[in-house]
């Protein structure tokens, strides 16, 4: 079994390597989601930047607007059902990785331990596997293809106001963009829900400004 260091050294050449990933400052994506089964689903907009912030909105059918992102200091959420939230401990933690410029390039930086793992594969081959663990909360596991080195999953335990709840990725359809491979398309059980999330489109180095990162104040009462 390789090291984890090695499994992730590829995946990152992979996806263009760390010299093409550092000659971009900012990204855009624009995405749809649907809640399997549920009769919900919308479209959004990310963005992120190179400095590890990010923003994501998204407008769904039946619950209205949902906001969340981080300035690189806050995380914080913003929806219907909980108002705005300023995250803490597990959550502020989870924010923090997601919104990595690249999490496979920077994981010694991002997690405390890293550790290789395998599991089989679609086609029955053993997928090469990273079980990362954070400064806080619990590990969750990447696992690549063992000859492209692409990701086809991803794993864990998210933490959010209802409480702790399993999930799992699969992670397909890779395209080159602006001299790197995104993933456009991946399908995620969540608990009890499972959500298809699709890239309609991507365009990196757009002019931003970066006050959209910074929380919300709250409704003065």
């Amino acid at each position: 079994m390789r090291a984890p260091e090695e499994i992730l050294a590829d995946a990152v050449k992979a996806t263009g390597g760390a010299e093409a990933w550092n000659a971009h400052k900012t990204a855009h994506y624009k995405v749809e989601t649907t809640l399997q089964g549920m009769g919900m689903g919308g479209k959004g907009e990310r963005f992120q930047t190179r400095a590890d912030k990010s923003l994501m909105t998204m407008e769904m059918a039946g619950l209205g607007r949902v906001r969340e992102g981080t300035n690189g200091k806050v995380a914080w959420t913003d929806d219907p059902a909980h108002g705005i939230r300023y995250l803490d401990g597990v959550e502020a933690e989870q924010m923090r990785i997601a919104s990595s410029w690249n999490m496979d390039l920077h994981a010694a930086e991002l997690f405390v331990k890293l550790e290789s793992a395998s599991e089989p594969g679609p086609d029955g081959v053993n997928l090469e596997c990273v079980v990362a663990t954070p400064k806080i909360g619990t590990p969750f596991r990447s696992c690549y293809d063992p000859k492209t080195h692409l990701q086809v999953s991803q794993s864990g335990v998210h933490a959010g106001p209802e409480g702790d709840m399993p999930f799992r990725s699969v992670i397909r359809e890779w395209r080159e963009v602006s001299g790197l491979k995104i993933p456009f398309e991946s399908n995620t059980q969540l608990g009890p829900i499972t959500t298809v999330d699709r890239v309609t489109a991507v365009t990196f180095d757009e002019p931003i400004d970066e006050k959209m990162f910074d929380p919300p104040k709250p409704a003065k009462k």
